[in-house]
């Protein structure tokens, strides 16, 4: 029988080894697993993603129970320790039952070494509960939420304390279950009937802001059912929608998907009533999957192709577009709900270089939009400078040739030409995305 503490382990040693998504490598544990319990399941994932959300605050408990410092345990070990003291501090496992589980779970898999280690640390914790965190925003946010200093700074200033307080606890929270419905072939509410009938522990609302977006919980992994394997819908959170919602492609229109993987914008655009969608991605891999996602779904306008939209644009690719979408290369903080594992890899340094890249594709790609066409500059980023200064950079470059486009269909956007969402503001996504316009 599997058990679901050593699939968390094996999760976060992905994370920590392979430089893995967390949700990849959970879901090539729990597939290999096999026929898993449901609860089993969903404990593993609740250990694998609670480690990574509260890594700093549950080495904050252990640390002072332990005789050598953390930094120079074996990793596995540390891990470890860190799944049963999740279990103590933030679920209703009976103490004995987490303590007991977890030295087992250590036999099972090899850290037999490690289990009078981990049965004392852990059976202290129990009995003396994890310490205070120091006074202070800072501490809340470094400690409590497992912000790098940095970035705890950072979002501190953006937001001040009380709303950097509400930031760290929506991260820490599962990110929603969000998909969006192919209008093509079905309306929200025939999928929503559709999804009952084939999962009926399944709960389904609309979604907050997108039209297109539905809102799920249990029910388990929908991309099982029928409905999913029909084409009927795509997996993609709500922020993501409203920036193709922001695109706004007319009927027929011509679009360019400058940084397309994997590929859910480009389906999107798509069943908006793009007429075609050049979708480029700079990896053949990815590219293959965003053609492999089309078809998935029907959309035969979209055409994936290989191309670096930082370098010369291939003949294919070089307009003119009726509009065209940067979904740009960031640091992706704004989904630190569905990947807690980026707080612990972005630096400043990654930012910095991220800033260049994205400026080479705006600047680049700015040259394929027609007179009086769009171009929306997007980034799953919180940092004003991928954001609202990479575009005020921009147009400054730009010499008057872009600016601001409102869309008055867009109530979601600020001053109709600014996309801005928070986890702890509207529930989804971190996204920034600016619509624009072509002069000449």
């Amino acid at each position: 029988m599997a058990d679901p503490r050593a699939i968390a382990l094996s999760v976060l040693r992905r994370v920590e080894r392979d430089a893995a998504f967390a949700n990849l490598a959970l879901d090539a544990e729990l597939s290999a697993a096999g026929r898993l319990d449901p609860r089993d399941a969903g404990l593993a994932t609740e250990l694998a993603y609670g480690c990574l959300r509260r890594r700093a605050a549950l080495d904050h408990a252990l640390a002072p129970l332990s005789k050598q410092p953390l930094e120079k345990l074996e990793r596995p070990v540390l891990d470890l320790l860190r799944v049963g003291a999740y279990q103590l501090l933030h679920t209703r496992i009976p103490p004995h039952a987490a303590v007991g589980e977890t030295v087992s779970t250590a036999r099972r898999v090899g850290l037999g070494r490690a289990a009078g280690l981990a049965n004392a640390i852990l059976r202290h914790l129990a009995r003396e509960g994890a310490p205070p965190l120091p006074p202070g925003p800072l501490a809340a946010l470094e400690i409590g939420a497992s912000l790098p200093r940095w970035l705890a700074e950072k979002i501190l200033d953006l937001l001040g304390e009380e709303e950097a307080l509400a930031f760290a606890r929506a991260i820490d929270e599962p990110a929603p279950k969000t998909l969006r419905v192919n209008r093509t072939r079905i309306d929200p509410e025939a999928l929503a009937a559709r999804l009952r009938e084939e999962a009926p522990d399944l709960e389904v609302h609309p979604g907050r802001l997108a039209p297109d977006a539905l809102r799920l919980s249990g029910g388990g992994a929908i991309t099982r059912l029928p409905a999913y394997r029909e084409g009927l819908f795509s997996q993609q959170d709500e922020a993501a929608q409203l920036v193709s919602l922001l695109v706004d492609p007319a009927r027929g229109d011509r679009v360019l998907d400058a940084c397309a993987a994997p590929g859910g914008k480009s389906c999107h655009l798509a069943e908006l009533g793009a007429g075609e969608v050049i979708a480029l991605d700079v990896h053949e891999r990815k590219v293959r999957r965003i053609g492999e996602e089309a078809a998935r779904l029907g959309l035969s306008v979209v055409r994936p192709m290989a191309a670096d939209a930082g370098a010369p644009l291939p003949p294919g690719a070089a307009g003119p577009f009726d509009r065209v979408l940067v979904d740009a290369p960031c640091s992706g903080l704004g989904t630190l709900q569905r990947h807690p594992e980026l707080r612990y890899r972005r630096s400043p340094e990654d930012v910095a270089r991220l800033l260049e890249g994205q400026a080479r594709i705006l600047d680049n790609v700015a040259k394929a939009v027609r007179p009086g066409g769009v171009l929306v500059y997007a980034v799953c980023s919180p940092l004003p400078e991928e954001g609202r200064l990479q575009v005020a950079s921009f147009l400054d470059r730009s010499g008057g040739a872009f600016a601001p486009a409102p869309l008055a269909s867009a109530p979601f956007a600020v001053d109709g030409w600014r996309l801005e969402t928070w986890p702890h503001r509207q529930g989804m996504d971190g996204f920034f995305a600016a619509r624009l316009m072509r002069r000449a």
